[in-house]
This record gives C-alpha cells, sequence and structure tokens, in this order.
C-alpha cells in the first residue's frame, strides 16, 4: 500500500535548515501560482540557492520554474527578491496539458495492482513516447524539464527522470529526482535517474538507460535499470552525497537509504536472472522467450555471461545469421538476443 504523500515538501526538505526551509517554502508558495516576481524574506545567498535547488527536485509540476532568473540583494547581501527572465507567459495553459496527459496516464495506471506494477506502467509510458535527444530545445520544449516528454516526445535524462518521477508521486509512490555523476562505456557524464519507494521498498530506477538505442536508430524498451539495489546501480551511478546547485558554496549534504534488495529486479520477478549458472532453467528460459521473438538474460556476473555467449550465441552461430540481432553489456550482465528477420 503507497504511503500518503506530503506533496508541499519532497524528499530533499529534510535535509534543510531552518532558514533554507522558510525559503523553500516561499519560493513554493510563489511558483505554484505562477508569478514571475516576487519578494521574499532576507536570506543569505547559499540557503536561497539551496532552497531553490530543493524545490526544483522535490517538484517537478514546477517544469517551466528550472530557467533563468535574477535574484536581487540588500544592503546586507541577502537575497530579498526573485525575479525569472525567460518565461513565455504560457506557462499555465501548458501545464493544463501536461496535467491532461499525466492524468490519461494515471487512470489507466489505477487499473494495475500494486506498486511496482503501475512504476513499470510509467517508466515503459515514458520510453514509448519519448526518444533520446540531446539538443536542448526539443520540439520548442526544453529538454531538461518533463513538457519534453508529455508535449515534446524528445527529451533527456533530466526529462525522463522528472516526468517520472510527477507519475509516481501523482500515484502516491515516493519517488526522487537523483542527479550526478554516472559512466557508460568508459565516459563520465552529469546524469538523472530515480529513487522510488515501491511497495515499502526503496529501489533505483534509470528509465533513460533502459530506453535503449541500437545502431539503426532502432530503439528498444528494456528493464536492465528497473528495481535495482546499490550493488547494482552503483556500477555505473555512484550514489551522490550531496545535492549541487552549481555555486561550490552552496552544497546541500544529503543522504540516501541503503537498497539492499533485489527482490522488484525486472529480471528475477520474470525468472530471466540467474544467480548461479544453470544450464537447464538458461535452456527452459530461452526456449519460453523465443516464443515472443525476443530473448532477455541477466547473470550475477561476467563470467557467467560470457559462457552463456559461448553456448548460446557463438555455438548456434547467432552472430552471423541476420534474422538475430545480439548485444550484451558487459557491466549490467545481460544478454539480448533478439529476432528481425
Amino acid at each position: 500500500m503507497a504511503e500518503q504523500l506530503d506533496l508541499n515538501h519532497g524528499y530533499y526538505y529534510q535535509f534543510l535548515n531552518n532558514p533554507q526551509k522558510q525559503c523553500y517554502d516561499a519560493l513554493l508558495t510563489h511558483m505554484r501560482q505562477f508569478e514571475t516576481k516576487f519578494s521574499l524574506d532576507p536570506v543569505s545567498q547559499a540557503d536561497y540557492l539551496i532552497a531553490n535547488r530543493a524545490v526544483l527536485d522535490d517538484h517537478p509540476e514546477l517544469w517551466w520554474a528550472d530557467t533563468p532568473a535574477r535574484y536581487n540583494f540588500n544592503l546586507a547581501g541577502n537575497v530579498i527578491s526573485h525575479n525569472f527572465l525567460q518565461l513565455k507567459g504560457n506557462e499555465q495553459q501548458l501545464s493544463q496539458a501536461i496535467v491532461q496527459e499525466a492524468q490519461r496516464v494515471l487512470d489507466k495506471a489505477a487499473q494495475l495492482k500494486g506498486d511496482w506494477q503501475k512504476a513499470l506502467f510509467f517508466h515503459d509510458y515514458i520510453i514509448m513516447k519519448t526518444t533520446f535527444n540531446s539538443g536542448r530545445d526539443t520540439d520548442g520544449y526544453n529538454d531538461q524539464n518533463l513538457s519534453s516528454v508529455f508535449l515534446g516526445g524528445n527529451s533527456v535524462c533530466a526529462g525522463y527522470s522528472r516526468a517520472f518521477q510527477l507519475l509516481c508521486r501523482c500515484a502516491g509512490i515516493e519517488c526522487v529526482y537523483v542527479t550526478g555523476k554516472a559512466v557508460k562505456n568508459g565516459n563520465w557524464i552529469q546524469h538523472a535517474w530515480n529513487l522510488a519507494k515501491i511497495d515499502g521498498v526503496w529501489t533505483w530506477i534509470d528509465v533513460t538507460w533502459d530506453d535503449l538505442i541500437f545502431g539503426k536508430g532502432q530503439e528498444s524498451v528494456e528493464h536492465d535499470y528497473f528495481c535495482l539495489n546499490d550493488t547494482w546501480i552503483s556500477k555505473e551511478h555512484p550514489i551522490p552525497t550531496v545535492l549541487e546547485t552549481g555555486n561550490a558554496k552552496a552544497r546541500l549534504a544529503i543522504k540516501f537509504p541503503k537498497t539492499e534488495s533485489l527482490k522488484m529486479e525486472y529480471h528475477r520477478v520474470n525468472n530471466t536472472y540467474f544467480e548461479k549458472y544453470d544450464v537447464n532453467a538458461i535452456a527452459a528460459s530461452v526456449q519460453a522467450q523465443d516464443k515472443s521473438n525476443r530473448i532477455r538474460l541477466r547473470f550475477s556476473s561476467t563470467k557467467d555471461l560470457q559462457k552463456a555467449v559461448q553456448e548460446i550465441v557463438m555455438q548456434n552461430n547467432l552472430t552471423s545469421n541476420p534474422a538475430y540481432r545480439v548485444t550484451k553489456d558487459d557491466v549490467m550482465c545481460v544478454l539480448r538476443i533478439d529476432r528481425i528477420g
């Protein structure tokens, strides 16, 4: 049963000091009314920056507010006002359109049982609707917020993760927007993903990296990053300990709950995860999945993955057969076989 969430605050609010909380509440109140310029009780620049970042990361519905703004100081050097610089004036109208699209998704999810099924539905909806696009402006929507998903259909990790956060929170599932460094194919990048409390258990989800793009631009809905624990997510996503604001003097110390369980990991739930290399069990899984022309296997180690590649792929000459596409992820220990001919 999902917890009743306090939608006035979010995960990062708990780490704020009192001045930051007061600024957080003031910013939230003004932003919810789509005010473009407003005064604030005097607050230090660092506290203002931290509070503003916490509000935006806790509240994906304020998609339009993560845009350039000017803040003014009093003689004591404290921030006393906030003024958005690049709003177009149609933010409230677009928000209504986003609410309508999100409600359509939520209505469908309401027919499902349990948080896990609902979160999976949100995950797959976002991937099927969205094409990964590294352009800053996609179809007229900023790809750093969820408008690029719900209204545009082209986005990057920030849009994917904020859209997932919004749907989860509206469904009563506690969900956190997480940012930090991640490594893919040896390259370190700034990235965004999610931490969600599903059926009472905290778990990691990266919707963006489950939107797999093959060489010819073909997209596939994968589930390799759905409901991971700390051990698995940390292979490529070091767990952040601070919330960054872009200012080295304004950083918020944060802490995420430990996630040890893998009971909700997608491949485990679907019996395609193999803790031990069991030839008969793997063969049965391959045979069962082959009917759908799509085979997915996850192993507990790279060694077992390589063994599976040798025994399933190489011995059957699948790499030289144009009817099959074979891909693998050595870090996440996943083997994918698709019949495409």
